[in-house]
């Protein structure tokens, strides 16, 4: 049943002090024991949460990059939630908008839009608090409102990261999972709140770092896309792929960031890997005029500016 609307988020201030505490919790490192099993824990789930928010809540919900099951669909909804960055519906229709209006006016986190002073921090966090960005509108995003249970996942996505982080604490407590019993404060700062904090801003570095900044070593154009996108390939492993953002803005229903084998887009190769599992299917490539354009344009890299519009 399609369900249309507004759905209510929670408000600036309740997102504010959830974000407060989060960072808080990770001062913990500080004063916890760890052990060798939760740091390997706090690195896995950095990437786990990396993987269902780049290729999920990104490539799967937003954009339609690949198809899967409904029950599959379901999962990677309940990681996009647990990872902590609100619920799939509200991701997709917000980054959907971002690419209606890339660096323009109504862009929900460009730093282009900002002038100079905290454009930065607008793109990283702040816009997370902005009126405008606090609910959800299902009509943005309808061919996901059609399904119930990405809809009440939407709803309810404060209560899986907490569902999450019981079970962390509770595993640390009472079980050796982690190297031995009675770690359930190292448990939930470690293997909870550490990677959850790093993945936020990990994808969020891709709001504020990919767009604008002086091209060069660490900044390039391939594309020249109506934005002022780049590629900043020393942030393509910690962001499982997503740093190709110019690449990405080319051409956006691709399943593949990097769209060249130089390219190391690490969710592109886990989509591949469960497709030879046949959990997800038709993994939509780059096509080949878009390729061949980006060989023409590599040794001329498009000035930042005011970029050709493409379609």
């Amino acid at each position: 049943m399609q369900q249309t609307g507004i759905q209510r988020g929670e408000s600036h201030r309740v997102i504010f002090v959830r974000l407060l505490v989060s960072h808080l919790m990770c001062l913990g490192v500080f004063f916890v024991p760890v052990t060798a099993e939760l740091l390997w824990t706090a690195v896995i789930g950095y990437f786990v949460r990396m993987f269902f928010i780049e290729a999920g809540a990104h490539r799967y919900f937003a954009h339609r990059a690949f198809k899967t099951s409904r029950l599959l669909q379901a999962v990677l909804g309940l990681g996009v939630a647990a990872s902590g960055q609100r619920g799939p519906i509200w991701w997709a229709g917000h980054h959907r908008k971002h690419h209606r209006l890339s660096d323009r006016p109504g862009d929900p986190h460009s730093p282009m839009t900002r002038g100079t002073r905290g454009a930065f921090w607008h793109a990283h966090l702040g816009w997370l608090v902005q009126p405008d960005n606090l609910h959800t509108d299902l009509d943005a995003a309808k061919d996901l409102a059609r399904f119930p249970e990405l809809v009440f996942i939407n709803k309810t996505h404060m209560l899986w990261p907490v569902l999450l982080l019981v079970g962390t604490v509770l595993l640390g407590a009472y079980t050796p999972f982690f190297g031995q019993e009675g770690l359930g404060w190292s448990a939930a700062v470690w293997a909870f709140f550490v990677p959850t904090v790093l993945s936020l801003h990990g994808i969020f570095a891709i709001n504020s770092l990919t767009h604008g900044g002086k091209l060069g070593r660490w900044h390039r154009r391939r594309f020249a896309t109506s934005d002022y996108t780049t590629n900043v390939w020393w942030l393509a492993i910690p962001t499982m792929g997503a740093a190709w953002h110019n690449n990405h803005h080319r051409y956006m229903n691709s399943a593949r960031a990097g769209f060249y084998r130089w390219e190391l887009d690490l969710s592109y190769v886990m989509l591949r890997l469960l497709a030879q599992g046949h959990l997800v299917w038709d993994l939509h490539p780059v096509p080949s005029a878009v390729l061949e354009e980006g060989h023409t344009l590599e040794s001329q890299p498009m000035p930042l500016g005011e970029p050709e519009v493409r379609t």
